[in-house]
């Protein structure tokens, strides 16, 4: 009994002093795919998050980064420990490098990293930077000034731009068109100049009231970039001011006619004269006087000859004794506006009633030293006892007033010749004066003399028509007494 109590206090002993042994446990680092996608300086890495198990049960609390260097300089790596987490997958990671060369390879790897159970290094894989595209753009301000037949276009802050630094300019372009389906294009060079007006001499003039088109290329000095262009604007030009000249129409009865001529016939758009402009017509417009200010019954189209306008119109067209006024005229511009000349007017015959001549418009001489209006004050010495008036136009028209065998006032027209101090005229009607006369002015004082009798001397004062005085044929009654001059 004894013997195996013995036996077994000794096992007992023994199995106390065997020693315990303990097991390391099971730590295991796990990395994922990762997916690199880059631009010319930066790169985005999407990949799995990395994590360790223990025993196959995962662990948190690891410390995760990536390293990064360029390949073949080991030496210089970079540590980057800001992750975020990807929003279409929450057990991705992605890691933002920014910074970076362009045109260059990368290696990099993730590192996890845990203070009790050590760190890894997961797989290295490549980051290869994309190729550096230069950003191109330019920069042009443009202001317009539109008129009807031109405009002025200034360029302003004129650059050719890099990745955001100007660049030496080789050339600039402006280009314009009338605004339609296809615009024809005309192309102003604007190198070192900062403004141009629309069209350039020779060039064909803007229309009026039109939409145009316009656009700038820049060219840079460098070849290796490509010429930009602005994209299209638009200006719209206005309504031509228009001023037009007309002479005074020369209007006469000429057997079966009434010839009408106006000899100077000038239009001015915007200050541009264009007789050939295509809103542009020439007309002569008549009417029975005393008709409303501003219309006219009738209105003849004509033709621009020589510079002057003309027209013949049967005297059966008009009622006998009655007035009737002409005018030149012009409707130019795309508002069609009317310009007339000064009007005329002239009495329709009776019957056999004969056709007063009618006033010349204008001479062939130089009498500005005569112009005026002038009383015969003195004649052959004496006071005369009779009535006579002279109007002198300065380019050689004479008006002749007198009351020598009638108490009525005869009224006649000459065209006159004046050379070295002598004048000499003929009347409307083609009947010469019965002489020439030698003239002096002294002040208000007008001498003349007959050149072949010297006792026939004329003093003549300057003086102002007297009232009651006929101002046309019209007024007058027509006699056969001797003409004066």
């Amino acid at each position: 009994m004894k013997r195996y109590l013995y036996i077994l206090l000794g096992a007992l002993l023994f199995a106390a002093c065997e020693p315990t042994i303990t097991t390391e446990p099971d730590a295991d680092f796990c990395f994922g795919p990762v997916e690199v996608t880059t631009t010319t300086n930066s790169a985005t890495i999407d990949m799995l998050k990395p994590y360790i198990t223990v025993d196959g049960v995962k662990h948190d609390g690891a410390t995760i980064y990536l390293e990064y260097y360029v390949e073949g300089n080991e030496s210089n790596k970079t540590k980057v420990t800001h992750y975020s987490i990807s929003e279409s997958n929450a057990t991705h990671i992605i890691f933002q490098i920014d910074d970076l060369e362009p045109e260059t390879r990368y290696n990099a790897y993730v590192c996890i990293e845990d203070s009790e159970y050590g760190s890894a290094s997961g797989s290295p894989f490549p980051i290869v930077t994309k190729e550096h595209t230069p950003t191109c753009e330019i920069k042009c301000d443009a202001e317009v000034e539109a008129k009807g037949f031109t405009a002025s276009i200034t360029l302003s802050n004129v650059e050719y731009l890099v990745d955001g630094v100007a660049q030496e300019l080789s050339s600039v372009k402006l280009e314009y068109a009338r605004k339609r389906t296809e615009p024809e294009w005309v192309e102003v060079n604007m190198t070192g100049k900062d403004s141009v007006t629309l069209p350039e001499e020779g060039g064909v003039y803007l229309d009026e009231s039109s939409t145009y088109l316009y656009r700038v290329t820049i060219t840079p000095a460098n070849s290796e970039f490509e010429p930009i262009t602005t994209n299209e604007s638009e200006f719209e030009t206005e309504y031509a001011e228009v001023t037009a000249e007309l002479s005074k129409p020369n209007v006469a009865i000429v057997d079966d006619n009434i010839e009408v001529e106006v000899e100077s016939v000038k239009v001015w758009f915007d200050g541009v004269e264009r007789p050939d402009y295509h809103y542009l017509d020439y007309y002569v417009y008549y009417r029975e006087k005393g008709g409303e200010p501003y219309y006219w019954e009738n209105k003849a189209e004509v033709e621009l000859t020589n510079g002057g306008i003309s027209l013949s119109v049967a005297l059966s067209s008009f009622d006998e004794g009655k007035e009737y006024e002409f005018a030149g005229a012009v409707v130019a511009g795309a508002e069609q506006k009317v310009r007339l000349s000064e009007v005329v007017t002239i009495t329709i015959p009776k019957g056999d009633t004969p056709t007063p001549p009618t006033p010349p418009v204008g001479g062939d001489a130089d009498t500005s030293d005569l112009a005026g209006t002038w009383h015969l004050t003195q004649w052959r010495g004496a006071e005369p006892s009779f009535d006579v008036y002279l109007s002198i136009t300065e380019d050689g028209v004479v008006s002749l007033w007198q009351r020598i065998e009638s108490r009525e006032w005869e009224l006649y027209y000459s065209n006159v010749g004046y050379e070295n101090g002598i004048i000499s005229g003929v009347y409307v009607d083609g009947v010469a004066w019965s002489a020439s006369y030698g003239v002096v002015v002294d002040g208000d004082t007008m001498t003349w003399t007959d050149v072949a009798d010297a006792t026939d001397i004329s003093v003549y004062t300057r003086s102002e028509l007297p009232a009651g005085i006929p101002m046309s044929q019209s007024e007058v009654t027509r006699s056969t007494a001797e003409r004066f001059l």
